[in-house]
């Protein structure tokens, strides 16, 4: 195999795996969009002075009383503050739109990385072609 070959083979590699890095980083943001919207939907349901049960870990509920309509919302790492659920579930949704921007990022440099990967595929495989040929003429 020809060096410029080669050099496209590594490329269509490394090609691949931004393209899977990104996918997957997709999979994250889409599966994190859930979770908000769940929390956002959760919250909306909320009364206050009313028993619930509050999740403590997988499959573990203790039955708890609102006392009122705030929350703690992370706003950096270890850091909450107290919030009404009104400005909670704003900053939820604003999260939101923050990851619809992320997400149609992520997927338009899929699409060019696709059309990319693409491409280079069909010129590899040509070059390969090319180089099967010129070595049968040889034989």
């Amino acid at each position: 195999m020809s060096e410029d070959l080669r050099q496209k083979a590594m490329a269509l590699e490394i090609y691949n795996q931004q393209l899977q890095m990104i996918q997957s980083e997709l999979v994250s943001i889409r599966t994190l969009k859930s979770e908000i919207m769940n929390s956002i939907k959760t919250i909306e349901n909320i009364k206050a002075n009313e028993e619930t049960l509050i999740p403590v870990g997988p499959g573990v509920f203790v039955k708890g009383k609102i006392v009122d309509d705030k929350a703690l919302i992370g706003i950096k790492s270890d850091i909450y503050v107290e919030k009404p659920f009104s400005e909670v579930i704003e900053d939820l949704k604003k999260s939101i739109e923050d990851l619809d921007k992320a997400e149609k990022e992520g997927m338009k440099k899929a699409e060019e990385l696709a059309k990319t990967i693409a491409a280079l595929r069909k010129e590899l495989q040509a070059g390969i072609q090319k180089a099967q040929q010129a070595q049968e003429k040889k034989q």
